[in-house]
């Protein structure tokens, strides 16, 4: 996982966990390679299961808040993206190239 082999990384906890699913670090790593991975809930999911596990672990609990706390943010910034307005020449040859504009064009002048 410190290589950013996140892949592997999952992978590796993902069996180590069908081997033991009481395993609370296999659980804490594939959080860990979520979180690299911007799969916040799956992340969130497994630092739940640390704790299930650990309870007073002080370290994951930081760490779930603050998955949580990105994963809102990330929500937050996507809910208000404003898809850009196209601009007065790009509509018109959107227009003339879908094949919506159905007069013929004047032919063009030398300027």
């Amino acid at each position: 996982v410190k290589l950013e082999e996140h892949g592997y990384g999952l992978s590796d906890a993902s069996h180590a966990i069908q081997l033991d699913p009481n395993y609370s670090k296999a659980y804490y790593r594939r959080a860990t390679c979520y979180l690299q991975t911007l799969k916040y809930k799956q992340a969130i999911a497994d630092f739940k299961k640390v704790l299930a596990l650990e309870p007073n672990n002080a370290l994951v609990r930081q760490q779930l808040d603050s998955t949580a706390k990105i994963m809102r943010k990330s929500e937050f910034e996507r809910a208000i993206e404003v898809e850009e307005e196209a601009s007065p020449v790009d509509r018109c040859l959107s227009i003339i190239t879908e094949g919506e504009f159905t007069t013929p064009l004047p032919p063009l002048r030398l300027i």
